[in-house]
């Protein structure tokens, strides 16, 4: 993506997160800066200059909370999207949206609303025994997975090549996906992920092969954030946040790791 509309995109996310921010404020919902929109703010005090998106995340119960008053809480120029709302929409996490704009990425199906997005992530209890952590996570990943064949995603692209090795191992999701329904993957995934009991450790919902754990303790407590020209919540604790994440969050990649790494194959900012 060129630098001068990389700069758009980066503005319109802002934009889009001032207006999460909004809803969150006015209606009681507890949310912070996460993930690498955070790494932004604390070593930036803004986006990262070569990122191509913006996270925010709630535990479980704000995330609820935001995912049934969004629809009628965001300006009519967002949406909400989550696998609730869009049957072919895989992901275990939400997304707020530009309606009218268009933001396609290789690896994704071709969805009814796939605009330029927010990501929310709704963090949820995790097991305190590793071995239930491990067990819990390899049935989550496998459902996951499950649920992008079925719904037409293509995680073997990387830009326009296939990665053949990666292809091959899906061959035993996609013949599992002809056997069960969108409806029941959902159903099943969440069941897995509500039925742990609360406890002082939580993990983001994202059904990655490498999963994060952290100290409930590090969210419950926020400060404010300079992030460009307003601020945005973020955790208090941001060092041992940072530091799960990133190791050593301070120093820059090397300049060949700094890419679109969305793959973003169609753009269009509905200007």
């Amino acid at each position: 993506m060129e630098q001068d509309v990389l700069r758009k995109v980066q503005r319109i996310q802002l934009e889009m997160a001032k207006e999460i921010k909004r809803v969150c404020d006015e209606n009681g919902i507890r949310y912070f800066l996460y993930r690498g929109t955070f790494l932004g703010a604390v070593r930036h005090q803004g986006v990262i200059p070569w990122d191509d998106d913006m996270d925010i995340g709630m535990l479980r119960e704000d995330y609820e909370k935001f995912r049934r008053i969004a629809p009628e809480k965001l300006k009519p120029e967002y949406c909400f999207q989550d696998w609730h709302t869009d049957k072919n929409y895989a992901l275990p996490f939400g997304k707020v949206r530009k309606r009218n704009t268009v933001f396609v990425e290789a690896k994704c199906a071709r969805l009814p609303e796939n605009g330029i997005y927010v990501d929310i992530y709704p963090l949820d209890f995790a097991p305190e025994d590793e071995k239930a952590r491990k067990a819990l996570a390899g049935k989550l990943l496998h459902l996951f997975r499950v649920k992008l064949m079925k719904s037409g995603y293509t995680p073997w692209r990387e830009d326009d090549r296939i990665v053949w090795k990666k292809r091959i191992g899906y061959l035993v999701y996609q013949a599992a996906a002809l056997f069960v329904s969108q409806e029941t993957l959902v159903r099943k995934y969440d069941a897995l992920v509500a039925q742990v009991p609360e406890s002082g450790t939580v993990y983001e919902q994202s059904a990655l092969p490498t999963a994060y754990y952290f100290d409930r303790e590090w969210f419950r407590d926020r400060a404010d954030y300079r992030f460009g020209d307003t601020y945005f919540a973020g955790p208090k604790e941001y060092d041992a946040f940072l530091t799960t994440l990133y190791g050593d969050y301070m120093c820059l990649p090397p300049e060949d790791k700094r890419e679109n790494r969305h793959q973003i194959q169609e753009l269009d900012l509905g200007e």
